[in-house]
């Protein structure tokens, strides 16, 4: 049988098809873990803590106060993250815990806004709420076990 160019060309043809369809496939694999990936939109999370929270705290700190709250906690759990700052054990890292109250409430009189220490673990709670409605928790470790 004598070799063909049409026979060649076809050939090419399959395989770049099937090339493209195996990129085709990996890129939608991709896109489909991609999704599901929690992703932690503040603005979802004032939303939801404001929407989760007792009428009288948000009347005491309104939304601005959530705002505030969380944006601080936000900063304080980016500090956790430093390797220079981590300190052995487990730490609490959502819905918070003394130290972060105490650092949001620092922070925040330092900018003139005088939030109970209570007030702050009630947005920190709704804030917890939200990052397990959105998947972005683990399991709870308990203290003593490998993390």
């Amino acid at each position: 049988m004598p070799f063909s160019p049409a026979i060649a060309f076809g050939v090419a043809l399959v395989v770049l098809a099937l090339a493209a369809l195996w990129v085709a496939l990996r890129i939608e694999r991709r896109a489909k873990r991609a999704d599901l990936q929690p992703v932690y939109v503040i603005n979802d999370a004032i939303d939801y803590a404001v929407e989760h929270l007792d009428p009288e705290v948000l009347d005491r700190i309104r939304r601005a106060g959530v705002q505030r709250i969380i944006e601080w906690s936000v900063h304080y759990l980016q500090g956790l993250a430093v390797p220079a700052r981590r300190r052995r054990g487990l730490r609490v890292v959502a819905g918070g815990e003394g130290r972060a109250i105490e650092y949001i409430r620092g922070k925040l009189a330092t900018s003139g806004y005088d939030y109970s220490p209570s007030d702050i673990a009630a947005v920190l709670a709704g804030e917890a709420a939200y990052l397990a409605g959105i998947g972005a928790l683990g399991e709870q470790v308990e203290e003593g076990k490998a993390v």
